[in-house]
């Protein structure tokens, strides 16, 4: 039996299925537009039946649906530069003519950028942006997790994307040893709008206050948890030490800003107690906040 009677008998019985209320495959699809031909984003998308395709250019897609089925088409993977939505992605087949009117549309994300001041030589500072972007694959900081290290003044770019049109809140992760910085302009909406100059996050780093305790009496194989509760930190600065020694917690103070020392978990077998755990932070007189002892029995 030659090619053409047997494509001839494969029509005859697609049309009687679909006659009789069978149904045929067909295709579901369109473009992707915005993703660029540079291979630098990759696109991920899905059907109704977690059947994936991945794309790295601009161009077509298609996904084998039955003619009767509800299709979805989704993206599962986010780009890292750009963010992408679909249009008529949804729908019912009613015959076995394909669809090919689904959308894809990437659009730039943004970088978010400042200018650093003060940062003392040879420290870093860490920044990070708090709100959780919707792009799957974008850098974020939703685990609270420092975006990066800043190590100069000077200008900056932030290593997070930011889709167009979201809001960014950028705060200190962790600022340099022995300095207490602030952030200006540190929230707002993400525009990949070239036409528009984006605002400089100002973060400035002045001299601060360490907050230092002296652990003694902790035995071998152990561990004590410690957290300063401040203004500056009022979801606490934890600290766990294993060894007996003295220790600066990560943030330090402004003149003014109270402390308050506690032992959050204690170690096996051992009672920690704190003294001088309380008190104002002062640059002028230092030493006080440098007379925490942490005694375990």
């Amino acid at each position: 039996m030659n090619k053409s009677k047997i494509a001839g008998i494969l029509s005859g019985v697609a049309i009687v299925l679909a006659g009789c209320g069978g149904f045929v495959y067909t295709t579901v699809g369109g473009t992707v537009t915005g993703l660029g031909t540079s291979g630098t984003n990759t696109v991920g998308l899905k059907n109704e039946g977690n059947y994936t395709q991945v794309l790295s250019a601009d161009g077509s897609f298609s996904f084998t649906e039955a003619s009767n089925a509800q299709y979805t088409i989704s993206v599962y993977q986010q780009p890292r530069y750009v963010n992408c939505s679909v249009a008529n992605g949804t729908g019912t087949m009613n015959s076995s003519t394909g669809v090919a009117n689904v959308a894809v549309t990437c659009v730039p994300n943004v970088q978010i950028n400042g200018n650093l001041s003060g940062l003392a030589d040879g420290s870093k500072l860490y920044l990070i942006n708090n709100i959780t972007n919707p792009a799957t694959n974008v850098s974020t900081s939703a685990d609270n997790t420092p975006a990066g290290a800043i190590s100069a003044n000077g200008t900056f770019v932030l290593p997070t994307w930011v889709v167009s049109g979201y809001n960014y809140n950028v705060t200190v992760a962790l600022p340099p040893p022995g300095q207490y910085c602030t952030v200006a302009n540190g929230t707002g909406v993400a525009d990949n709008n070239p036409k528009l100059s984006p605002p400089l996050i100002g973060v400035n780093c002045v001299t601060a206050v360490p907050v230092t305790f002296t652990v003694t009496g902790l035995t071998a194989g152990n561990s004590v948890t410690l957290t300063n509760t401040s203004i500056a930190r009022k979801e606490g600065d934890p600290l766990t030490v294993s060894t007996i020694g003295t220790y600066n917690f990560s943030w330090s103070l402004l003149t003014g800003m109270n402390y308050s020392v506690a032992v959050t978990t204690q170690p096996n077998g051992q009672t920690c107690t704190v003294q001088n755990g309380n008190g104002t932070a002062n640059l002028a007189n230092p030493g006080a906040s440098a007379n925490i002892a942490v005694t375990c029995q």
